[in-house]
């Protein structure tokens, strides 16, 4: 992951580590490249870098490279003196007052200043100012723009950590120069995150939305640092020349394009968390009530260096309990057989034995206790966040709104009723997503309908606001041409041949689960619990996000001899189950129509402009494979808003590709559909 590999070299006082015992990898400087002892040091972020750092990096991590304390820039310090302080910070002024009231302070012995992004030269000058007049200015050590202003909480996805940006673009109050300095936020997080992968891509974005502002802005960036720049940051440090020759796509998308996406239920480990605890910086917290009912919280730590994490979280739920339980079966065989030869009754006990007079077996065994214990904790942790799943689910009925949308063209009005009506579904925001998402698939639905259905979600106690904003949102804007159903219909069916699995069904086979999840020393088998759940998969479609990339990404355009209009429509209409509907066809229309208009941009190219008007080819990629203009590669970004559910979908599309695109996925900031609800609910208020 290069977020983290640039975090790595900044701790490291932006030298490149070595491989050492010790993890910290700075050298002796005698030119023999000998590790030596670690520089210990202290780190200082403001907040927005204490979330890029702690995305990707625990307390263990930093203290491995040799950071004893980390704290806050706006906090109260103590003088720490005759140790270096790394300072990670935005390029703002008041964060440069107050490096510059610790520099005269004399906190430190001496300071690295790292910029979360590029620093102005007005601001630089300031920070010039303030240090030469304290007389401390020599103890600054160091001064670097890092271009790590984004979050990286997946090894292909990214997040700018703007928060509510849907909400900030779609406010009527927003003004002319909140927009322009939006836009530019955007601008320069898009230029961080290229800087980082080392990479310039061709741009294209729809016309007429932020995303073409954003696009255009940044070609304009681009082309100024490569071509007016007499120092080229994307060629340095490079690992090749091939590297550099491997050009993306980078497809600039607007949310409005498929809002159905953020509302949708899923079934997937990751992206059903995220809607149920809201993954925050690879953390979530879950709520606790033991048998006396006292209430607690646990907080987990989601790791990328987590190898069941790394396996599962692309899978269906179910799937995962049986991974968990074969991941426990095999701990307890192990730690079975280690106890067996120790002669006692756990682990706990080993460290009791006398090493020296061990047999060698036994010393190999008793060697690997630590590892063993680390998987221990990590089984631990994934039963518990099963254990806390499935009573959500049970509560919320998840599994039975998930089977719903997955065959939602062929609901009724009837059966949408009955789903709100239910009163086993006791979320309101739950009842609210899937009306949602069957009015966009349903956008003839006749009005009388529309207020019968709204009237029962007022009943269930459900929130309307954020219904009445996309009504206004339909009104202003004419949805058909901005909102996109998701790709749900008659294709997505369960795989369960003998019919839908009905929530009672299902969750009868969860009765007691809970307890039996309590910890895997008590001889409980997942796989024999969720044996007769397997059938509960979700079927492998492409929503529209992935339609759009993968016909981008094939270099041809509506206009051109490629896919046309009809043929996005048919695609279209094929993931959402649509027999030629006037809703479903205008929907696939205007997809297609986006695709046919987009803007083209090459920064590398001297003539600046679009490179294909409405009417034009798209440009040849240079990562094709076999000549025929096909990109293998690509970055997407969503403006306002993104979710696991889309990167999921993209993730499956490259991974089945052949052959196999690289796909990475990112956005604004990744918000699950509570989070999105609360956006348009505010937005109904503007």
């Amino acid at each position: 992951m290069l977020l983290v590999a640039g975090l790595i070299r900044m701790l490291h006082l932006n030298d490149n580590p070595r491989s050492s015992d010790n993890g910290t990898n700075n050298t002796n400087g005698n030119g023999g490249g000998e590790p030596e002892a670690p520089i210990w040091k202290v780190l200082i972020f403001d907040s927005f870098c204490r979330d890029v750092v702690s995305t990707v990096l625990r307390v263990n991590d930093l203290r491995d490279n040799g950071v004893t304390v980390h704290m806050q820039l706006e906090a109260q310090r103590s003088p720490i003196p005759d140790v270096p302080a790394i300072y990670f910070v935005q390029p703002k002024r008041e964060s440069i007052a107050r490096m510059s009231e610790d520099i005269a302070r004399d906190l430190y012995e001496l300071y690295y200043v790292n910029y979360a992004s590029s620093l102005p030269r007005a601001l630089l000058e300031e920070f010039a100012v303030q240090t030469t007049a304290s007389g401390k200015a020599h103890q600054i050590a160091q001064v670097y723009d890092q271009y790590l202003n984004f979050l990286c909480p997946e090894e292909n996805m990214f997040s700018l950590h703007l928060p509510s940006t849907f909400e900030s673009i779609h406010n009527p109050s927003m003004t002319d120069v909140a927009m322009s300095s939006l836009i530019d936020k955007i601008v320069s997080s898009l230029f961080s995150v290229l800087l980082t992968l080392k990479t310039v891509p061709t741009i294209c974005a729809p016309r007429g939305n932020a995303a073409e502002m954003v696009a255009t802005r940044l070609d304009a960036k681009l082309r100024e640092h490569i071509l007016g720049s007499r120092h080229n940051l994307f060629t340095e440090d490079a690992e090749d020349i091939l590297s550099q020759s491997r050009r993306p796509m980078l497809i600039l998308l607007d949310r409005d394009f498929d809002l159905g996406s953020m509302f949708m239920h899923s079934w997937t480990y990751q992206a059903l968390l995220h809607d149920i605890y809201d993954i925050r910086l690879n953390q979530i917290t879950v709520d606790k009530t033991d048998d006396a009912g006292r209430k607690s919280t646990k907080s987990y730590d989601l790791n990328v260096n987590d190898s069941f994490w790394a396996r599962n979280a692309d899978q269906p739920f179910p799937e995962v309990a049986v991974s968990i339980d074969d991941a426990s079966n095999a701990f307890k065989r192990e730690a079975d057989e280690i106890t067996r030869m120790g002669g006692v009754s756990s682990l706990d006990e080993m460290g009791n034995i006398d090493v020296g007079a061990s047999t060698k077996q036994l010393q190999r065994a008793i060697t690997t206790l630590p590892e063993l214990t680390a998987r221990k904790a990590n089984i631990d942790m994934h039963m518990n966040i099963a254990t806390s799943m499935l009573d959500a689910i049970k509560n919320r009925q998840l599994d039975d709104l998930f089977q719903i949308e997955e065959q939602l063209t062929r609901q009724t009005k009837t059966s949408i009723l009955e789903a709100i009506n239910d009163p086993e579904k006791k979320n309101p925001h739950d009842k609210l997503r899937l009306f949602i998402l069957y009015l966009l698939a349903n956008e003839t639905m006749r009005q009388g309908d529309i207020d019968e259905c709204e009237a029962a979600l007022a009943a269930a106690g459900c929130d309307l606001a954020p219904l009445h904003y996309l009504h206004k949102l339909k009104r202003v804007n004419k949805m058909n041409a901005s909102v996109s159903s998701p790709g749900i219909g008659p294709a997505s069916a369960t795989a369960n041949t003998s019919g839908a699995m009905g929530s009672n069904d299902l969750l009868g086979k969860f009765s007691s689960i809970s307890n039996r999840l309590a910890g895997f020393t008590e001889g409980s088998s997942l796989g024999s619990i969720f044996s007769n759940v397997r059938n509960l998969l979700p079927t492998r479609k492409q929503l529209p996000i992935t339609r759009v990339v993968e016909s981008v990404m094939a270099g041809k355009s509506a206009g051109g001899s490629g896919l046309g209009i009809g043929g996005i429509r048919a695609g279209i209409g094929a993931a959402t189950g649509s027999s030629g509907s006037s809703g479903n066809g205008s929907s696939g229309n205007a997809v297609a129509k986006m695709i046919d208009s987009f803007v083209y941009f090459d920064p590398k190219q001297a003539r600046r402009g679009n490179l294909a008007g409405s009417n034009a080819s798209m440009p040849h990629h240079p990562s094709v494979a076999g000549g025929d203009g096909a990109a293998q590669e690509a970055i997407v970004f969503v403006i306002g808003g993104g979710n696991y559910v889309e990167y999921q979908n993209l993730m499956e599309f490259a991974q089945q590709s052949s052959p196999r695109k690289h796909i990475v996925y990112g956005s604004t900031t990744i918000v699950n559909a509570d989070g999105f609800l609360n956006e348009l609910s505010r937005l109904n208020a503007a």
